[in-house]
């Protein structure tokens, strides 16, 4: 309605007009798998807590994986979570759209990840590596994938024991997965996605089953790409490596690939406003406006590279820049998107002189 301003003064008119926003959600929720056979979860249920987690089981059993897993994944920043059946996961992760994250614990979920962790599908998935001792015959059952990370060896702890026939006391093996995916957990928290998940400290007390050497991860660092846990004497136990297990130049690194499937879920979520908008400028203006809010903020948070906002993002939408006549008329609205990713600074290299001058 057209205000008639017939004198002095401040008019108010109200408009309501199609707007879009992006906000950003959360990064790391993670879903535990669980052997078949465990009755206590024969559907997909959501743990909020480990006490919420005693109350659905029941007492603690130390040796038992999911409660050693979830107790370690509590204990080093876990979140909520999940925990399915690992013949479910496939059925019943994308029915959650706030899942992020899939943890093996201590289980194989390669078909799941082969599945569920494709390109586009915003999933990855944090993965044990050899229960034994790792050596150079060791084939990952996962193969080359951009949207996973293995984590050797596995931990122990002076509370996950239990005594066998003859009386010794044996130490239950816990899945390096559910501790990394609490540490993934507290460092978006507080860091953010784009930080590594790498040079943090494991809590509650877990211990390396296998010590590992600069030397043995420097042998596995190419080609395997396992990410160590290490007990260093100074600085404890530690997630030392931050390797996707497609170990390539474009998505090598666990916080670029993870920076991208938030960007994208987030992107991809806050667009479906736009199914059955016009398919012109007011609407590709929209768009782009949301999406550039979007990555401004990321850039300002600290999660994009560049000096300036040109050297960090670019967003791009429109006839004859991302789309042509026969795209538009086919319904199709496409938008590139291009972000600069902060890198981990892996290898810090120095280089020293000395004066070694003649003394005056």
């Amino acid at each position: 309605m057209t205000i008639v301003t017939s004198y002095p003064g401040v008019y108010v008119e109200e408009t309501a007009s199609l707007s879009m926003s992006i906000s950003s959600n959360a990064t790391a929720i993670p879903v535990f798998a669980v052997k078949n056979s465990d009755e206590n979860f024969i559907i997909t249920r959501q743990i909020i807590s480990w006490l919420d987690f005693e109350t659905k089981v029941g007492t603690f059993d130390p040796t038992n994986t999911l409660h050693v897993s979830l107790k370690t994944y509590f204990e080093n920043g876990g979140g909520y979570c999940y925990v399915a059946q690992v013949q479910n996961l496939v059925r019943d992760v994308p029915k959650y759209d706030d899942i992020t994250l899939l943890v093996a614990a201590g289980e194989n979920i390669s078909d799941a990840v082969a599945t569920l962790c494709a390109v586009g599908n915003s999933l990855f998935a944090i993965v044990d590596g050899p229960v034994n001792e790792l050596d150079s015959t060791y084939v990952s059952p996962y193969g080359p994938t951009p949207n996973a990370a293995a984590y050797y060896p596995w931990l122990t702890a002076n509370w996950a024991t239990s005594m066998d026939s003859t009386g010794k006391v044996v130490n239950t093996d816990i899945p390096p997965s559910a501790a990394v995916a609490g540490a993934y957990c507290a460092t978006d928290r507080d860091r953010g996605v784009w930080k590594a998940p790498a040079n943090v400290a494991l809590f509650g007390s877990v211990t390396p089953k296998y010590k590992v050497s600069d030397f043995e991860q420097g042998q596995y660092n190419k080609g395997m790409a396992i990410n160590m846990i290490r007990q260093f004497t100074d600085s404890g136990v530690l997630i030392w490596g931050a390797r996707t297990l497609q170990d390539s130049d474009d998505w090598r690194y666990v916080p670029v690939r993870r920076l991208f499937n938030s960007a994208e879920k987030d992107i991809k979520k806050s667009m479906a406003f736009s199914v059955f908008e016009p398919n012109s400028q007011p609407t590709w203006e929209r768009v782009r406006s949301a999406v550039e809010n979007y990555l401004r903020k990321l850039w300002q948070e600290g999660g994009l590279m560049g000096n300036s906002e040109k050297e960090a993002f670019y967003v791009q939408i429109g006839k004859d820049v991302t789309m042509t006549d026969d795209d538009i008329k086919q319904g199709k609205m496409i938008v590139n998107i291009g972000m600069a990713a902060v890198r981990p600074a892996e290898f810090i290299i120095l280089s020293l002189s000395q004066d070694v001058g003649a003394a005056s």
